[in-house]
């Protein structure tokens, strides 16, 4: 990668995969801008940002540097937060921060989003997903249909939201010379992952693990964030890579749903 003169802004950059992202970043000698609560955090380099507030996301624009070099959306809360926690950063936070800094990224740089595998257990409708993707802030927050969901489906809903925004918006950033990407995991040994053996299954979880030998390390996952935000990934626009340790693969194989 290529050292560039601006910085790279990373939310959720104070803890897992966010963490080992910045760490990457600094290794190759790029400035990181990192968008977190930071509680207890000693970062240099870190805003506090609450990414559940959307003023404070308008807000969080006068600290930043007039020229980025790109943006990893990496902050993200489990199924065991309230639904709007879960909706707002995951998604609103996401699609709010990317539109306001789109034009502030250098041209080839990109912006990278931290989906899940999970999205793909969403079982909303297109024809759903149509109806919300493009509600404002406290529309989505509010909508009757978002507010019945339980946390592990709001988690899966604002996962899967993502997904259908990543094409959306490298169609809508394209004459800045913008691309945009995103990145599922599968299990990944974070802070946070007790919460998801909790919302989504210990022993759905621990099958996870035994099929592909182990739950992935946050560096693996930054590794693939960092190609996409590199020029090496020129010419990688609008898609999702999925980073599961060939789960769907060995399901697959094995004759079970990829769900």
């Amino acid at each position: 990668m290529a050292v560039s003169a601006a910085p790279f802004v990373v939310t959720g950059g104070a803890s897992g995969i966010g963490s080992a992202l910045a760490q990457r970043l600094r290794a190759t000698n790029h400035e990181v801008l990192v968008l977190d609560l930071g509680r207890g955090s000693t970062l240099k380099d870190l805003i506090p940002t609450d990414l559940r507030d959307a003023t404070a996301i308008v807000q969080v624009l006068d600290a930043l540097p007039p020229r980025i070099a790109g943006i990893a959306n990496v902050a993200g809360v489990p199924g065991t937060r309230p639904v709007a926690d879960i909706m707002a950063v995951n998604f609103l936070a996401v699609r709010e921060l990317s539109r306001l800094l789109a034009s502030r990224i250098v041209a080839g740089g990109a912006i990278v989003c931290v989906s899940s595998i999970t999205a793909h257990r969403c079982t909303w409708s297109d024809t759903a997903l149509d109806a919300v993707i493009a509600c404002e802030w406290d529309t989505l927050l509010g909508h009757e249909d978002v507010r019945a969901l339980d946390g592990k489906h709001a988690y899966e809903l604002s996962k899967r939201l993502l997904n259908m925004w990543v094409p959306l918006a490298s169609a809508e950033f394209a004459e800045l010379g913008v691309r945009v990407c995103s990145v599922s995991p599968g299990p990944v040994q974070t802070p946070i992952l007790e919460d998801f053996e909790t919302s989504i299954g210990k022993d759905h979880m621990h099958a996870v693990a035994e099929l592909v030998g182990r739950h992935a390390t946050p560096g693996e996952i930054a590794a693939v964030i960092e190609f996409l935000l590199s020029r090496d990934a020129a010419w990688v626009n609008g898609v999702d890579i999925r980073a599961d340790g060939g789960l769907a693969a060995m399901r697959l194989a094995a004759g079970r749903c990829v769900r």
